[in-house]
């Protein structure tokens, strides 16, 4: 009978990191002789809360998910060994270089089998080439996902299937033409969405569209509204609610919102439908600080919100629960409850480490190795799981299978809002729920005539607004 797991591994995995530059080994003693050992290298930003896979967001959920599996781990003669190092620099920001040197340093001082974390982009991109070349699994529930990322699995909300249920929304309502895209360097994890999207978008050489990215220290205010006239009529928003409720306003006067444009909200963690301060929930367009925003309810009506798909489960619930009891407890960190803030990221990396486990488990069972990756991954994708988040698969791309929601205005008397339509990731198809209350009847037109293409020669002798040599992709920037 191998020994309890938990002495071995909780001190080792919740310590917090005593810098950004050391990682920290689990001090556990080896494994008693019979019972294999696994070895667990976590990668994660070590104190800034601004990332969803934070070390003090992510660590109770992986807690959690090795206390729910303590029993079925001792009785397969598994135990693991932990060991998690920042890839924070000194500013509290990911950083590429210390990313490689803790990933160098934790295959010296534990010999990992596994890697775990990367959300940030630019630390996926520094260890997913080594964790390819030294043959390990890299669990990852963040990131911009990239299909040569070799032995990497992406079991958080993604860009492929956001891609695929907004390619879905356009070839319903007919928008073959042409988007304008706002976007805040703020929002960064929200805008890796949309970078995936623009990928798939840019390979129609039919479909126009263009970029206006701010910083945000920055209003951009009428140049943005101004950007959107100039550009489209299916425009993309991913930035803070409060500078998407300030473009509705000035949208508003200038008589955008009477139907002929249509705004989709990107809010992967559904923070704007929440409840805070004096805002109700599912009303983004009112303010924390009032309910009374200037009429804003009206030219919301011209407003869809994209977010994850929340778990609804009993299950989920006292997961979320116990995850921000615990970050508050451990870390003295306190969290709300919205998606963003952690609690699905965190489940998402529940639920990984909970597949990994059990296709290294039948992977052991069958006579392989710990090291096998390549028939450990072979395992991952083809199990099914229920996991916290809802149902878990990897498809042969190693990456989950994610739902997504469109939200719509559904009482334009008391501005509330619904879901109206549900993206089933496993099935790549759209559940219609309820109807949109388009201001005019139907959805706008992506590209009305002798709106953008003067070259139609009943659109007369007017000022040419984007035709023949205009670039597919321009990325416009307040700052030049």
């Amino acid at each position: 009978m191998a020994a309890p797991l938990l002495p071995l591994l909780l001190g080792a995995l919740l310590a917090a990191p005593s810098s950004t530059a050391r990682p920290l080994s689990a001090k556990a003693s080896a494994a008693p002789s019979g019972v294999v050992e696994v070895r667990v290298g976590v990668l994660l930003p070590g104190r800034n809360l601004r990332y969803p896979w934070a070390w003090p967001r992510v660590a109770p959920a992986l807690r959690l998910a090795l206390e729910a599996l303590e029993p079925q781990l001792r009785h397969a003669g598994l135990a693991l060994r932990t060991a998690f190092a920042s890839t924070e620099d000194d500013d509290g920001t990911c950083d590429y270089e210390v990313a490689r040197f803790q990933a160098t340093d934790l295959k010296c001082s534990l010999d990992p089998d596994v890697l775990l974390g990367l959300g940030c982009d630019n630390s996926r991109h520094a260890v997913a080439p080594f964790a390819q070349y030294w043959q390990l699994p890299l669990l990852s529930a963040g990131a911009y996902w990239w299909r040569e990322d070799g032995t990497a699995v992406y079991a958080g909300p993604v860009g492929p299937d956001f891609s695929a249920f907004q390619a879905q929304l356009l070839r319903h309502f007919n928008w073959t033409s042409r988007a304008a895209f706002v976007l805040s360097y703020k929002t960064a994890y929200r805008e890796n969405f949309l970078l995936t999207f623009m990928d798939q978008l840019s390979s129609n050489l039919n479909f126009t569209f263009s970029v206006y990215r701010y910083y945000e220290d920055e209003e951009p205010g009428d140049e943005a509204v101004r950007y959107i006239q100039a550009n489209g009529r299916v425009v993309y928003i991913c930035e803070p609610l409060e500078k998407l409720q300030e473009i509705m306003h000035l949208a508003q006067a200038q008589n955008m919102t009477n139907g002929d444009y249509v705004f989709f909200y990107l809010d992967i963690s559904g923070e704007s439908l929440k409840a805070e301060g004096h805002r109700e929930a599912a009303k983004p367009w009112q303010s924390k600080e009032s309910r009374d925003t200037g009429g804003l309810r009206e030219a919301f009506q011209t407003v869809l919100v994209v977010t994850a798909h929340e778990p609804q489960t009993p299950e989920y619930q006292r997961f979320q629960n116990e995850v921000i009891l615990r970050a508050q407890r451990d870390f003295g960190v306190a969290l709300n409850d919205s998606m963003e803030a952690g609690t699905l990221v965190a489940g998402c990396f529940h639920d990984v480490l909970l597949l990994y486990l059990r296709a290294l488990n039948e992977t052991l069972r069958e006579g392989g190795h710990k090291r096998n990756t390549s028939r450990i991954l072979e395992k991952m994708r083809g199990l099914k799981i229920q996991g916290v988040t809802g149902m878990v698969s990897i498809n042969r791309d190693n990456m989950r299978e994610m739902d997504f929601d469109l939200w719509a205005m559904k009482d334009v008397e008391t501005g509330e809002y619904q879901v109206v339509a549900h993206y089933v990731g496993s099935e790549r198809r759209i559940k219609w729920l309820g109807p949109i209350h388009w201001k005019k009847g139907g959805p706008p037109l992506d590209n009305p005539p002798c709106v953008f293409d003067m070259d139609d020669p009943s659109c007369g002798q007017a000022r040419h607004s984007g035709g023949e040599g205009e670039p597919l992709w321009r990325l416009w920037s307040s700052c030049g």
